[in-house]
């Protein structure tokens, strides 16, 4: 016969629950150096492998436990269902970024020649922003701001 007065192991309730908070947390591994696509897959495996692991427990939890490890157990299910959720999700949209133009210009390349209006509304080419001054001084440097809002 089992014996009922044992107490019930939680540890896989809890290592689930760490391995589904593990997830969000590893975001700051990109910090670190690690590359990229790297924490993009950690973010969305330990949450995965923290909601199974909180299943296990949970399965635990139904079978031998009292009543109170049965409702814990469905909130560390539900808990790690949401994060994990929000990692998949999150995982999808980075996945919609834009990539890169190749077309860009490069570090030290020069750009191509455009005209925009100044604060007056005078039209202004770059060619002549990076001619010079009159008295045959450097040539200028520029500073494009792009604000997407009203002053």
């Amino acid at each position: 016969m089992e014996d009922i007065s044992q107490k019930p192991s939680h540890r896989a309730l809890w290592l689930g629950l760490l391995f589904t908070m593990l997830g969000p947390i590893s975001n700051g591994l990109y910090f670190l150096g690690f590359p990229a696509s790297a924490v993009v897959w950690i973010t969305v495996l330990l949450p995965a492998v923290g909601l199974t692991l909180v299943l296990i427990g949970l399965r635990r939890a139904f079978g031998q436990s009292p009543y109170r490890d049965k409702v814990g157990g469905a909130i560390a299910v539900a808990l790690s269902a949401l994060v994990l959720a929000a990692s998949v999700g999150v995982f999808v949209l980075s996945r919609r970024l834009p990539q890169p133009s190749t077309g860009t210009p490069q570090m030290g390349q020069r750009v191509p020649d455009f005209t925009l209006p100044d604060s007056a509304g005078n039209p202004v080419a770059l060619s002549q922003l990076l001619a010079g001054s009159n008295a045959g001084g450097p040539p200028k440097g520029l500073l494009l701001v792009f604000y997407r809002g009203y002053w």
